[in-house]
């Protein structure tokens, strides 16, 4: 399978291998330290397997997949549906807003999916992007990944959040990196916080947010990072880190404006 190109806007993926003892050779480790016994073990400990079986699902099966040397995913299945479904690319990256720093082993948190497909709702109930809700167990997610980051000695882990809601999400451990990107979305919070996450979200997915001189706003990924190697964290997330956020969110004033379809529109 040909090497999968990711389109960062702040980062840059570099050459480098990783250490020999964790090469893959066959196919066995997940991330290159873990078998599929230890990976579901880890799993158990962060307590993400007892929150799903919480809900209703038992037993589970577990798969794992080798995309490439690097670029590894599993599921949790119960009864063929996919449950949990995760896809994780390891390597090393170099931040561009920080020329100087080396190359930084991170853990790109590529897909992150739950289903809940024992309590389906509807459509209005559901995200944009959803089609059941999710099983609401990202305290455990949090928790497991930061595990494997630890695990796999990198220094942090990152991901592209693809709606507004992902992002309020890993909010509570991560930022974007672009001062102006965490400026735009703690904005966003600010000013539309009383409408609810799914409705904010549902709003930038449909085109109904509006800056104060009624032009669109449209939500656009970007990196969040989060590192557990805290010299990295105060060097990118310093003082003047938060002075530009700061001053950069009194640019922003956002409102929703009414649906002026809502026959047509997702709810």
């Amino acid at each position: 399978m040909p090497h999968k190109r990711f389109e960062f806007q702040d980062l840059e993926e570099v050459d480098l291998e990783l250490p020999a003892a964790g090469k893959l050779t066959d196919k066995t480790l997940f991330l290159s330290v873990l078998s599929q016994e230890q990976l579901w073990q880890v799993l158990e400990e962060t307590g993400v397997v007892a929150a799903i079986r919480r809900r209703g699902y038992w037993p589970l099966q577990l798969e794992t997949e080798f995309l490439t040397e690097k670029n590894h995913r599993f599921w949790l299945l119960w009864k063929n549906e996919k449950i949990l479904h995760l896809r994780l690319h390891l390597s090393y990256f170099r931040l561009h807003r920080h020329p100087l720093m080396p190359a930084v082993k991170l853990l790109f948190i590529d897909w992150m999916q739950t289903r809940h497909v024992l309590h389906k709702r509807e459509l209005h109930h559901l995200f944009p992007g959803q089609d059941v809700p999710g099983l609401g167990i990202f305290p455990q997610l949090a928790l497991f990944l930061r595990r494997l980051v630890v695990l796999t000695q990198a220094s942090g882990g990152f991901n592209m959040p693809e709606y507004f809601h992902d992002a309020v999400l890993f909010h509570r451990a991560f930022r974007f990196y672009d001062p102006l990107r965490e400026a735009f979305f703690r904005a966003l919070l600010r000013d539309l916080r009383r409408h609810g996450v799914r409705a904010i979200s549902q709003a930038l997915q449909t085109g109904r947010v509006r800056d104060r001189d009624g032009r669109l706003c449209e939500w656009r990924s970007a990196e969040m990072l989060s590192f557990t190697h805290e010299p990295y964290a105060e060097v990118v997330f310093d003082r003047r880190y938060e002075q530009a956020v700061r001053g950069l969110m009194r640019q922003f004033s956002f409102r929703i404006v009414p649906d002026e379809n809502p026959a047509s529109s997702p709810r």
